[in-house]
């Protein structure tokens, strides 16, 4: 469920914005690198991957990302977006492409058609045509109303789960003619500004040009090393849930042998969220 922010976000929030950067971030992307469309063998803890490109672009949309998954017959009354990757920043925006990854255990064991569904927010600064003011500092200054407005898409994927399928390879899945086989969104940041009140007093806001550029997923590639990091980390958060799903290293002294790395830990509630909704 979101929180009161992206409440406030839906409803559209007016904020008074000061100009901060000349330059843009430039393009931007999320791509989803797994489930995708195929069929796969059943698993006992599922991968849920994205990619995010330029992730410094994507963080000053403030991106709210929830997903679901369900048999792809279930009722539409029955179907919930009920797991958060991301809610407002990301928690890494360093280097060209950075990777969220979560799990879903004891789902997709079984065979059957699946639908992976995935639903991202995000918020695009504009100005009014008539080049308005507010003042800013009790009158000591003037900047450009600029009104922050919400926006969403939703995707739906579709795969099946079959005895003697391939399980996912992550390096496959961004290699060769497979690459463009993703759900994705593009943006193009034009430039920032920096706000001066309110929610947002403080940081910057994307303004993004119109229409969206078109994206390009094959930009993504994993290397072997890459996702067998992927999923030790999987593992690793799995681990350390209440009852695991797969066989973890034996304890010591009441404390796992692996222990979990502070990188690990904004993550750890992601996955015990999932455990609760599809465990």
């Amino acid at each position: 469920m979101f929180n009161i922010k992206a409440r406030l976000l839906a409803l559209g929030l007016v904020a008074s914005l000061g100009a901060a950067d000349t330059a843009g971030l430039g393009f931007g992307e999320v791509d989803v690198i797994f489930p995708r469309n195929g069929t796969f063998g059943p698993m006992t803890l599922a991968p849920i991957v994205f990619a995010f490109q330029n992730p410094a672009a994507i963080d000053r949309l403030y991106p709210y990302i929830s997903y679901g998954l369900w048999p792809a017959d279930l009722p539409n009354g029955n179907q919930t977006l009920s797991s958060n990757l991301v809610e407002e920043h990301l928690p890494n925006t360093t280097g060209t492409v950075s990777f969220l990854q979560a799990s879903v255990a004891n789902t997709l064991n079984t065979e059957n058609e699946w639908e992976f569904v995935w639903k991202m927010d995000w918020t695009n600064c504009s100005t009014p045509a008539n080049g308005t003011t507010s003042d800013v500092e009790r009158g000591l200054a003037e900047s450009p109303d600029v009104t922050l407005r919400n926006y969403w898409l939703g995707h739906s994927i579709r795969f099946t789960t079959k005895k003697g399928a391939n399980q996912p390879n992550l390096t496959a899945l961004t290699a060769g003619d497979k690459c463009s086989d993703t759900s994705a969104l593009a943006f193009n940041v034009t430039k920032t500004l920096r706000a001066q009140a309110d929610y947002y007093e403080g940081e910057k806001c994307a303004v993004l040009e119109s229409p969206a550029p078109t994206a390009t997923p094959c930009k993504v590639s994993i290397a072997p090393a890459a996702a067998s990091s992927i999923s030790s980390t999987l593992t690793a958060g799995q681990c350390i849930a209440f009852t695991p799903a797969i066989s973890c290293p034996a304890k010591k002294g009441g404390a796992a042998i692996n222990e979990v790395t502070s990188q690990l830990k904004w993550w750890a509630a992601g996955v015990l969220l999932v455990g609760k909704f599809f465990i």
